[in-house]
């Protein structure tokens, strides 16, 4: 049966009622305290939204000095500016450090993914939108993403590289780079961490098919030296003599014509095929400052900025207006350019890198 608690008596009743009266103004301070943190916190956040003097950018570790210096020469003389320009490991150490900031970002703006990971960083939401003032000076085909989250600034073909000196007639069919005579003659870059190595996979997968890709890297194996883990290593292996073939850029034998005075390193282009990389800025999903993000963006785009990117980061402007130096004009180039749509090597390559491991172990 259901009894009544007894009373608990006039004086415990005070006690308690005045334990409840100092909990609740000990409530209300922690709520006041709270709401002025907040404030202050949200204060703070507007002050760096609205800092005019801000700008943190993230961008490859090879990333060009000068071009850095261009950067931050135009935001000091045109803005009072000075950007802060932290550089990562390689183009995925970039993505990655993107992608575990993506919540918070400590950046406004990163330079330097390029198509093969457009479609993680748009699909993660990393970019805000922006159509840059100059968007329209853009190679329309180098434009892949319509809404402008990514903005490409250059481009290039990656291919092969070969001294002529040491191999004076080199293959030109895809075949032909299967001939016994170049047995251990390639340094390739590893498609699991190289940009250059990645892109080189997907020619591969482009010109032979899903079908056909693996069975390529089978043949071609006992061609190859080494597979390094990035570019600067392979390529100077490659001009230390360790090997005659390289993997490397379209535009890499012009640094060679226009600082060394020699066209003894050459494009091997096999079957007129090169794969596009495209690279690419943008401004960061919950940047700080916004303004000046964009405006780096409209400056890489500007003339000024893309007629520095031949000689510097040895790739081509974006832009159809710049003239290219005069070293460019004096290599073969490749006449087919293959771009495999960004969200196919989004929905596939794992599973083809994964195919090629177990091929290559």
């Amino acid at each position: 049966m259901f009894q009544p608690l007894p009373s608990a008596g006039p004086e415990p009743f005070r006690r308690l009622r005045s334990l409840l009266r100092t909990m609740s103004a000990l409530l209300a301070a922690f709520v006041l305290l709270a709401a002025l943190v907040a404030c202050g916190r949200d204060e703070a956040a507007g002050e760096a939204a609205d800092d005019p003097g801000a700008l943190t950018i993230y961008t490859y570790d090879a990333f060009p000095q000068s071009l850095e210096v261009l950067i931050t020469t135009h935001f000091e003389e045109a803005y009072g500016v000075t950007p802060t320009l932290e550089r990562h490991q390689d183009t995925g150490g970039l993505y990655n450090q993107l992608w575990l900031e993506r919540a918070a970002p400590r950046a406004d703006a990163a330079i330097g993914l390029d198509n093969t990971y457009i479609g993680r960083a748009l699909e993660a939401g990393l970019f805000q939108a922006y159509r840059p003032g100059e968007a329209d000076a853009i190679r329309d085909h180098l434009v892949i993403d319509p809404e402008f989250r990514l903005t490409p600034f250059d481009w290039g073909h990656v291919l092969l590289n070969y001294d002529s000196e040491r191999l004076p007639d080199p293959p030109t069919t895809w075949e032909e780079l299967l001939d016994p005579r170049l047995s251990e003659s390639i340094i390739l870059m590893n498609p699991a961490t190289s940009s250059p190595g990645r892109n080189f996979l997907l020619l591969t997968v482009a010109v032979h098919g899903e079908d056909g890709y693996l069975d390529y890297w089978r043949r071609l194996s006992p061609n190859i030296l080494t597979i390094t883990s990035g570019w600067s290593e392979g390529y100077g292996l490659y001009t230390q003599g360790e090997a005659p073939i390289v993997l490397s850029y379209e535009s890499s034998p012009p640094y060679h014509i226009a600082f060394e005075d020699t066209d003894r390193y050459r494009n091997l282009i096999l079957e007129d095929h090169g794969y596009a990389q495209i690279e690419v800025a943008g401004v960061l999903s919950g940047a700080a400052n916004v303004e000046n993000a964009r405006r780096l963006i409209d400056f890489l785009l500007s003339v000024d900025f893309q007629r520095e990117i031949p000689l510097n980061q040895f790739m081509y402007p974006v832009r159809a207006d710049v003239e290219l130096p005069e070293a460019f004009n004096l290599v073969e180039t490749a006449g087919t350019s293959i771009f495999l749509p960004v969200d196919e090597v989004d929905e596939n390559f794992d599973r083809w890198l994964s195919d090629w491991r177990e091929v290559m172990q």
